[in-house]
């Protein structure tokens, strides 16, 4: 007797006829081939326009599309080593696909994708994750052409969309112009590892750096253009929020006023969605040319920024990393205002006052309270946890950054947010304190799991103490402030350290750094670390870890956290560069593995 054996068609390499979408769909999706997980689909050099449709790969699976030319990878080339297979894009994203965690990387490869007219996108890959691991995808050696003339640049605009993939984008080349805002993903782990939506899961898990389970964005030529956003809801990304990115060893150049290195929303303007949870930034390289921009910036989450090469050849740098709180100044995005008064925050559940306004200055940002309350100078903004005024009239708030015996001025480094509220006379007002804000930039790792539209349990997040780290980032220019926070809750020596600017490698175990909150950080060689530390300080030793194995002069490194009084734990070594994916890749997504950074989250 014989048997019937069904089995899935297996992998092979096919070649479209030209680069036209229709050439290029019949290979993928018939009449000539329907593709299947771990095909190769060739795409022969020419230059082509798609404007009526772009391609979508077939559901759940993997396949590699890959233009004409040698594409370049490894950790010491950057940018796209490919042009002639050169696709124009209007109007339509050029290529969906939708893969499953455990099928073949996703990857495209070896193109010029550029912008024509409409509402364009080159990709979007939305994943489907299980518990195991989220989907591969590899984005290389595509060279970016016109698309800071996208009708959307300028708000929020992002080329592609990412969602809920784990991967390497490398070696591509993003060319943009002085004046327009251009991020080249918008991206999001909403369903981060199959659970939740919105982001909620990254936020009740800890940081885990180090680990493949990111999106990576390396070795790439950003030319007055950043590598990533998560507003946006281009290319179907609907389901936001949670995004885990590590940006390290780029080029960014001719930056400007309108283009920072990387950078996102918090969990307030865009609504429901999370902020993105965790980022690495380390190994690149950035130049201003004109204006006196950020290099990078959080409004939302933690992460580690480290061994980056500043230059102001134009301009200068205003600061090296923002961190802004945007709900500390003002009810918005369906949060609350951080002011004590909306469950999700870390409150005080104390009432400290309660009155009206009297009048109000705009210019000086100062209510003054109807009565004499008397108050004692200042005692409304102690340091690093002040409290907040909070308007029961219009149901809104504000920090409070300065007081009088009966005056309050409000924190003005917060002016301009989406929040933004304007006292009025008469209104009943309240003092209040929340001493941490729901997912803040900055200083707050894992919480409970929240679920729903509306998140629930409406309860605090219970969000731990963990800290963000900066070391090692020679500045030319910190005419503002090397790490500028907006909120006065968020404070050096807490709920992020740093190393002084432009400090040096120990010369000694005591010096520049001696263990203790006076600096916060410190590198060298581990012979020369602090032999006492002070709880929450780090320090990096240069001569250990083996992860760099690309041939680059960067050499390695291993992060060191005092996790109790004198007590050294190595806490984080960075993930192996380049990526595994750089040099082809294995099939099948990333899975969960590596270290957290440990002894650092406490409540």
């Amino acid at each position: 007797m014989l048997l019937s054996l069904c089995l899935p068609a297996a992998a092979g390499t096919y070649t479209a006829a030209t680069c036209n979408q229709s050439d290029v769909n019949a290979v993928i999706n018939g009449p000539t081939h329907t593709a299947v997980d771990g095909d190769v689909i060739n795409v022969p050099s020419g230059s082509c326009t798609w404007s009526s449709a772009g391609v979508t790969v077939p559901g759940s699976i993997g396949i590699t599309i890959i233009g004409s030319g040698s594409p370049q990878g490894g950790g010491t080339t950057f940018g796209s080593a490919c042009s002639s297979t050169n696709i124009t894009i209007t109007g339509v994203t050029a290529f969906v696909a939708s893969p499953t965690y455990g099928n073949s990387t996703m990857r495209l490869s070896c193109m010029t994708w550029t912008y024509g007219s409409g509402s364009s996108i080159g990709f979007s890959m939305l994943g489907t994750c299980t518990s195991s691991g989220c989907p591969s995808l590899r984005l290389d050696n595509i060279t970016f052409s016109n698309w800071a003339g996208h009708s959307s640049a300028g708000i929020s605009y992002g080329i592609n969309a990412v969602g809920n993939m784990f991967g390497s984008i490398d070696h591509n080349t993003i060319n943009g112009v002085t004046g327009n805002y251009l991020q080249l993903v918008e991206f999001s782990h909403a369903n981060y590892l199959a659970v939740g939506s919105y982001g909620d899961n990254p936020w009740s898990l800890s940081e885990s750096y180090g680990t493949a389970n990111f999106l990576f964005i390396e070795n790439n030529v950003f030319n007055t253009a950043g590598c990533c956003e998560n507003e946006g809801t281009a290319g179907g990304l609907t389901n936001q929020g949670g995004g885990r990115v590590v940006v390290r060893f780029n080029q960014f150049t001719a930056m400007d006023n309108l283009n920072f290195a990387m950078g996102w929303h918090g969990t307030e303007s865009s609504g429901r969605p999370r902020s993105t949870r965790t980022f690495e930034f380390y190994g690149n390289t950035w130049t201003v040319t004109s204006g006196t921009p950020q290099v990078a910036g959080a409004r939302g989450g933690t992460g580690v920024a480290w061994g980056n090469t500043l230059t102001a050849s134009g301009g200068a740098m205003c600061c090296f990393f923002t961190l802004s709180t945007y709900r500390a100044g003002g009810n918005t995005g369906g949060w609350g205002a951080c002011d004590g008064s909306t469950v999700y925050d870390g409150n005080d559940g104390t009432t400290y006052y309660s009155g009206t306004i009297g009048s109000y200055n705009a210019g000086t940002y100062t209510i003054t309270a109807s009565g004499s309350p008397g108050w004692t100078t200042n005692q409304w903004s102690p340091a690093g946890a002040p409290y907040s005024v909070h308007d029961v009239t219009q149901n809104n708030g504000w920090e409070i950054s300065a007081n009088g015996s009966g005056t309050l001025t409000l924190n003005s480094a917060l002016a301009g947010g989406p929040g933004s509220w304007t006292p009025a006379p008469g209104d009943s007002i309240q003092i209040l304190r929340a001493t941490w804000c729901l997912d803040q930039a900055a200083g707050r790792g894992a919480g409970i799991l929240y679920s729903g539209s509306t998140a629930t349990p409406a309860s605090s997040a219970n969000e731990v103490l963990s800290p963000s780290y900066f070391w090692s980032n020679p500045s030319p220019s910190p005419a503002f402030g090397f790490i500028d926070s907006d909120t006065l809750r968020v404070i050096n020596g807490r709920d992020y350290y740093t190393e002084n600017v432009n400090q040096t490698a120990q010369t000694s175990a005591t010096s520049p750094f001696d263990g203790t909150t006076t600096i916060g950080f410190g590198h060298g060689t581990l012979a020369r670390r602090p032999t006492t530390c002070t709880t929450g300080v780090g320090y990096f030793a240069t001569d250990q870890g083996s992860w760099n194995i690309s041939g680059n002069t960067f050499g390695n490194g291993v992060m060191y956290l005092c996790t109790s009084t004198n007590t050294w734990t190595s806490s984080y070594t960075p993930y192996t560069y380049p990526h595994p994916l750089d040099s082809g890749g294995a099939a099948g997504g990333q899975s969960l593995s590596g270290v957290t950074l440990s002894g650092v989250s406490k409540h």
